[in-house]
């Protein structure tokens, strides 16, 4: 083989090195952006391990379920939150009348085609009483941790909500929940899987 053969051969190889790593290269960017557009973007009011228990602590940022009166009515809002494998759903209720929400008592969601999500208020408690100076009135919220087995959270990732309704001491209130809410709520139990 003659010196200019072994130039041609090389610049030949060099070329055809080339074309591999451009293809190899393109293929792995491919991945990592197809896998960045379809990544669960988690963002969390606390993302820590307890210094005493070590208990691993995910709560997700909080979320709205309902909204009425330009939020002066009864509103349901939530976070999702995970202490090692338990999974819990925090629920906030505000009212412009003062509600208790009792042991046993329950919230149910309305779910496309199957029988309602119920899940049971672990505790009671009575609502906290905020006057507003602005609209010269009280409103009235309460917050409780209720615990979502893994049968409910499947259900919860795989079943459209449309409706929920909140059991209190005087009654219960129902309240629909929209499309683009129930997709959020779902974005926010994929945060504590």
């Amino acid at each position: 083989m003659t010196y200019i053969e072994f130039l041609m051969l090389s610049k030949e190889l060099f070329k055809h090195l080339k074309k591999l790593l451009m293809k190899k290269t393109l293929l792995a960017l491919t991945f990592v952006f197809a896998n960045a557009a379809f990544a669960q973007e988690c963002k969390y009011k606390r993302n820590e391990v307890d210094e005493f228990t070590k208990d691993k602590i995910l709560e997700t940022k909080e979320g709205v379920f309902t909204i009425s009166g330009m939020g002066l009515g009864f509103s349901t809002g939530f976070a999702l939150m995970k202490v090692n494998n338990d999974r819990f759903l925090k629920l906030n209720v505000t009212s412009p009348s003062i509600f208790t929400l009792q042991n046993g008592s329950e919230i149910m969601f309305k779910v496309e085609g199957a029988d309602p999500i119920v899940l049971n208020f672990p505790e009671s408690i009575v609502a906290n009483g905020v006057y507003n100076t602005s609209i010269k009135s009280t409103l009235w919220s309460g917050s409780i941790a209720i615990p979502l087995s893994d049968e409910n959270y499947k259900r919860f990732l795989n079943e459209k909500i449309s409706k929920l309704r909140v059991h209190t001491a005087n009654g219960y209130v129902d309240d629909d929940v929209s499309e683009k809410r129930d997709k959020k709520f779902k974005e926010l139990l994929k945060c504590i899987e």
